[in-house]
C-alpha cells in the first residue's frame, strides 16, 4: 500500500516513524507536495493508494492508516 505524506504537514516526522513502527510493509515516502494545498497545513492528512485520508491528530491518522492496511 502506498502511503505518500506532504513535507508541510506538521508532525509528518512523528507519523512516518509511528507508521513504520507500526505497519513496515507500507511504501511509506514523505513528498514535497501531495496536490492537496492547503490541507496539509491544516490538519493531519495522507494519501494512501490515491485517496485523502484526514485525521484530528496524529494517533488517529494512524489508525486510519492501519485499518485501511488491514482491508488489503
Amino acid at each position: 500500500m502506498k502511503v505518500r505524506l506532504c513535507d508541510k504537514n506538521k508532525g509528518k516526522a512523528k507519523i512516518a516513524k509511528r507508521l513504520e513502527e507500526e505497519i513496515p510493509e507500507l511504501d511509506l515516502k514523505i513528498k514535497k507536495c501531495i496536490d492537496l494545498c492547503g490541507d496539509c497545513s491544516k490538519a493531519k492528512i495522507a494519501l494512501v493508494d490515491g485517496k485523502k485520508v484526514v485525521a484530528d491528530d496524529v494517533d488517529d491518522l494512524v489508525r486510519k492508516i492501519g485499518k485501511s492496511a488491514k482491508k488489503k
